[in-house]
């Protein structure tokens, strides 16, 4: 891997590789852009049960944003990153998309927040104002299939895809009988639907049962009972990290050691600190490689969230929202002259395996708009999450 060896580096490179100055002509038609800034906006949880997530995200985005501004920007730009708290809340959401279009008038949403949260703004912010959704935290499969949602660029690798990936990997670890546990929600459904074709498609003989489980329970004692009672050999969990944290106590409690796997939000410290020693041996999928590595971007992104959010330890949701920020950045920096919507999308067609070191390696397309189909096995071993196997390409599975 080649790594820039800092974000100064990052916004010089940009600003003189482009061969352009910051008074390059303007598009009249360019919502946001001028000589000297442009202006992106974005919802996230900041308030509620989501901002465990939410709250991280926004730090390690803006510690990029603030290292490459405090640098120059990108091609004498600042970014101007405007984030409203949608609590998490689809109409709350639609509401901030419209402020951001309207009022802000901003260029792209970069980096919202959210499945149904950013579905619930396509008919206003896509299908009317043309608005770029760019690198959601969240996703879809009908965000991408059968057609592509117009500029439309996601980074995440598919909910429905981690499923499949972990009903591989159970059966891989020689379980055979799968209980996939969910939130009692349509989009929880959906993804856990996705663990049995990944079971069985390593062992035809694997069975997966489904279990909802009511949104923001807190007493799990029954429900481990019930869990005991159906006998199964493993759990898949696409549940709030807060909830799988109860989940494995309740089971520990009861004197189950049934293994349990989740995916990519929950890699996060907050499930540590919450489940403790209960959460000991969970393995789940993550999209990143590890904050805590030994790399030059794992480094340069601690000591830029120590500088500008010293409150926040880190994590691997804010190093996610560092490296989604790094890849904008980058796709900005390729972005021709005069800088619209359109050609802000077309930087990023230009990034072909571009390695962030944060993120495996991404591409974007017109045919393929979704970047991410990596995804890392990892396992919380002595409180800490470590690497628990090869990276998995996900288009494998297709």
């Amino acid at each position: 891997m080649k790594y820039l060896s800092s974000i100064r580096s990052l916004a010089l490179a940009t600003a003189l590789g482009l061969g352009i100055s910051a008074s390059a002509a303007v598009a009249e038609d360019a919502p946001g852009v001028t000589a000297d800034s442009v202006k992106v906006g974005s919802w996230i949880a900041l308030s509620g049960p989501v901002a465990v997530y939410g709250v991280p995200i926004r730090a390690g985005a803006d510690a990029l944003f603030n290292a490459v501004n405090d640098s120059g920007g990108v091609g004498g730009r600042k970014i101007e990153w405007l984030v409203e708290d949608s609590a998490y809340n689809p109409q709350q959401t639609i509401a901030i998309a419209r402020k951001l279009i309207t009022s802000d008038n901003v260029l792209a949403a970069v980096i919202p927040h959210g499945t149904a949260q950013t579905a619930a703004t396509f008919p206003f912010a896509v299908a009317e104002h043309k608005l770029p959704m760019l690198l959601p935290y969240g996703g879809a499969l009908d965000w991408y299939q059968p057609t592509p949602t117009p500029g439309l660029l996601g980074l995440h690798v598919l909910y429905e895809d981690q499923a499949n990936a972990l009903g591989r990997m159970a059966v891989q670890d020689g379980h055979k009988k799968i209980l996939g546990v969910f939130g009692a929600a349509a989009a929880f459904e959906n993804v856990v639907n996705n663990v049995e074709p990944g079971a069985k498609a390593i062992d035809a003989g694997a069975t997966v049962e489904k279990l909802a489980v009511k949104i923001g329970t807190t007493d799990y004692g029954p429900i481990a009972r019930d869990i005991i009672g159906k006998n199964p050999d493993a759990i898949v969990s696409i549940q709030l990290l807060q909830e799988v944290a109860l989940l494995s106590k309740a089971l520990r409690q009861a004197g189950s050691n049934i293994q349990i796997y989740t995916y990519a939000p929950n890699v996060a410290n907050a499930t540590i600190e919450l489940g403790g020693e209960y959460v000991e041996g969970l393995k789940a999928v993550s999209l990143t490689t590890s904050p805590f590595a030994d790399t030059p971007p794992a480094q340069e992104y601690r000591d830029h969230l120590a500088k500008y959010f010293p409150n926040q330890k880190p994590d691997f949701v804010s190093f996610l929202g560092y490296g989604a920020a790094k890849i904008f950045v980058e796709a900005l920096s390729k972005a021709k002259e005069p800088l619209t919507r359109e050609s802000l999308v077309e930087g990023f067609y230009s990034l072909q395996g571009y390695d962030s070191g944060v993120f495996p390696p991404v591409t974007f397309s017109p045919e393929k708009p979704l970047g991410g189909h990596f995804l890392n096995p990892m396992m919380i071993k002595a409180g800490k999450w470590e690497s628990a196997g090869e990276t998995i390409d996900t288009d494998s599975f297709k």
